[in-house]
C-alpha cells in the first residue's frame, strides 16, 4: 500500500525527470534536421552559354548536381525538360536543347543530389 509520503516521491521524481526528458528532445530534433541539409552541394547557379544551353556549377558540397533547362520546339510547340550530365559539386554540367535552330529554352536551375 502506498502512503503519501512514497506517492509525494513519485510525483517528485515524475516532475524532475521530465524538464531532462524534454531538454533531450530538444537538442536532439535540431541535430536530426540540420544534418541532411549538408549532405547535397549548395551555392549553386547556372550561367546562360547562348540561347539554348546553360552551365551550372556548386560552390560547395558534397554531392553532385547537373544542369536543367526548359526547352520549346518553335514548330511543334512541345515543351521538355533537358538535363545535363552529373558532376561533382565542383565540376561544371552543360544542358543544351536539341535542335538549336528550332528551339527556345527558358532556363531553370540546377538540380542537386547526395
Amino acid at each position: 500500500m502506498l502512503n503519501r509520503k512514497t506517492l509525494g516521491k513519485r510525483k517528485l521524481t515524475s516532475l524532475l525527470s521530465t524538464p531532462l526528458l524534454l531538454g533531450g528532445i530538444a537538442v536532439a530534433a535540431p541535430i536530426a534536421v540540420a544534418t541532411p541539409a549538408f549532405a547535397a552541394p549548395h551555392g549553386c547557379g547556372y550561367h546562360q552559354i547562348n540561347t539554348y544551353s546553360i552551365s551550372s556549377t556548386c560552390h560547395y558540397g558534397p554531392g553532385e548536381q547537373r544542369a536543367k533547362i526548359r526547352c520549346t520546339d518553335g514548330i511543334s510547340g512541345d515543351t521538355y525538360i533537358a538535363y545535363g550530365p552529373w558532376k561533382q559539386w565542383y565540376q561544371k554540367s552543360v544542358a543544351e536543347c536539341g535542335a538549336p535552330q528550332r528551339t527556345s529554352a527558358k532556363f531553370i536551375d540546377t538540380q542537386v543530389r547526395d
